[in-house]
């Protein structure tokens, strides 16, 4: 069995990032140690050149790694919504003659994770970024594959991403409510920050600032973005308050289901006493009563664009990094009342 960076890591008692750093001749680790690494790699038998062209015989094949850092995201109330990338990764890979092997990590470890970038058996890594901040994507600078990181995005960071425009499907949302005559609206956010969360909130802020609508901190919920939590968040905060918003947007559906059972439970229908919208588009949207407004982005297509961003990685390493931006639509259904007609 061919020696893999996890068995010279192991060997000389560092990180696998230190390894991959050395065997990649990348800076970051001292004298002393990449010597120690490299003797290792040598009496071990590893080389960069055979193990390339090893690859070279084998079947091509990238690695989907779904890291689930804290789980508040990544969990079976999104197993729809993660199948969706997957799908879309699956069928431009199998277009092209590549193999997808799925896998997930549980929590943040750099070297466990690191660990899985196996240059015998992948060509590269698609990562699902929805869980890691900018500091913990720091940390793959120092894989061994090329990656490509999907539905997160920071703009400074040397890799390449594909991920939703949550600015312009945030603004088609707040001047749909605003055309259905809601002037006050508020936001129902996570409480378990992500970079998209992040995002929809300075979007809906931005645009709702735009359209000159009032907004008070009170009209601002944070909820956990799982069903169960987010419900008894949502009824928490709902208690004693008498004068809520007209409408509402929520930053993903699962927040949107949390909050709706929330309010029915209080006492208030929806969209008779308060409207809402959603983020994401769940099948699910359509069984919930009334049927839930909400954005629409192709996963398919990101999980395409993710695959046509990695062959062109693998082609040309040292291509500029790209990162890439999905539009969105809003699927108008039964959650929104219009305040012009007479109830």
């Amino acid at each position: 069995m061919a020696t893999t960076i996890k068995d010279i890591a192991d060997a000389a008692g560092v990180s696998s990032a230190a390894v991959s750093l050395v065997l990649n001749d990348r800076p970051g680790i001292g004298t002393d140690t990449r010597e120690k690494i490299l003797g290792i790699a040598e009496r071990m038998g590893y080389s960069q050149r055979k193990n390339k062209a090893q690859a070279g015989a084998r079947p091509r094949a990238l690695r989907f790694l779904r890291i689930a850092k804290h789980g508040h995201i990544i969990n079976p109330n999104h197993r729809v919504f993660i199948a969706d990338y997957i799908d879309g990764l699956e069928r431009e890979a199998k277009a092209r003659d590549f193999r997808l092997e799925i896998h997930t990590d549980e929590g943040f470890n750099p070297d466990s994770i690191l660990g899985t970038f196996d240059t015998d058996a992948f060509d590269g890594v698609v990562v699902l970024g929805t869980e890691l901040d900018e500091t913990d994507m720091v940390v793959f600078k120092a894989a061994p594959l090329p990656v490509v990181f999907i539905d997160t995005y920071h703009p400074y960071l040397g890799f390449d991403f594909v991920d939703m425009d949550n600015e312009s499907s945030v603004h088609s949302v707040v001047e749909y409510l605003c055309k259905a005559g809601h002037r006050r609206i508020g936001i129902v956010k996570g409480s378990i920050e992500t970079r998209n969360f992040r995002a929809r909130e300075k979007a809906f802020m931005d645009t709702v600032e735009r359209f000159g609508l009032r907004f008070d901190l009170g009209d601002s919920f944070s909820i956990d973005s799982t069903f169960e939590k987010g419900q008894e968040d949502m009824a928490r905060q709902l208690k004693g308050r008498d004068d809520l918003p007209t409408a509402l947007f929520c930053v993903n559906d699962i927040i949107a289901y949390g909050c709706a059972q929330a309010l029915k439970e209080s006492g208030r229908r929806i969209p008779e006493d308060v409207s809402l919208v959603g983020f994401d588009d769940l099948p699910s949207n359509i069984y919930m009563e009334p049927q839930l407004s909400s954005v629409k982005v192709s996963k398919r297509n990101i999980g395409r664009r993710a695959i046509q961003l990695m062959m062109d990685r693998i082609e040309d390493p040292h291509r500029p990094f790209e990162k890439v931006l999905v539009g969105g639509e809003l699927v108008v259904r039964k959650s929104v009342r219009s305040m012009d007609r007479q109830e």
